[in-house]
């Protein structure tokens, strides 16, 4: 099973801009077995509701979320610990090189398309990728039964 979090600001397109500023994730579990994809839930990001200090944008007081990292390395731990803790890959259209490198050293794949793809989208494409995958396996299977092996 793999958990797939979508970062979205409306629930029908990938934000733009970084990941962990989109309000929320759409979360859905893909089983590499059938393909089938299932929504899990949507969750909320405390984040996406402040201006990103690491673009050089300064947020007021009122905007900071108490006990919330709102820079750097902490920002991500904080996010990965409370709000993607669960998740093996995370769809979005950007991400800054910190990010990058801490959810990817947890072993989170992140992947990138382009701002507004359409989520449904998105799903059609992962079903399908998936699909091509288990006819591959399939395939190989036949194979390996038909005892392909030169002697």
């Amino acid at each position: 099973m793999v958990r797939i979090a979508l970062a979205t600001d409306d629930e029908k397109t990938i934000s733009k801009g970084h990941f962990a500023h989109a309000r929320e994730y759409i979360i859905y579990d893909l089983n590499e077995e059938t393909g089938e994809l299932v929504r899990v839930e949507s969750r909320s990001n405390p984040l996406g509701t402040v201006p990103d200090m690491d673009e050089g944008i300064h947020a007021k007081a009122s905007a900071v979320q108490p006990g919330i990292p709102m820079h750097g390395l902490p920002k991500y731990e904080w996010l990965r610990n409370n709000v993607l803790s669960d998740v093996n890959a995370v769809i979005a259209s950007g991400a800054c090189q910190t990010s990058y490198n801490y959810f990817t050293s947890e072993g989170v794949q992140i992947l990138f398309v382009e701002p507004n793809t359409s989520i449904d989208y998105l799903l059609t494409q992962i079903t399908l990728a998936a699909d091509e995958e288990e006819e591959e396996d399939e395939d190989e299977d036949r194979g390996a039964a038909w005892g392909t092996d030169k002697d």
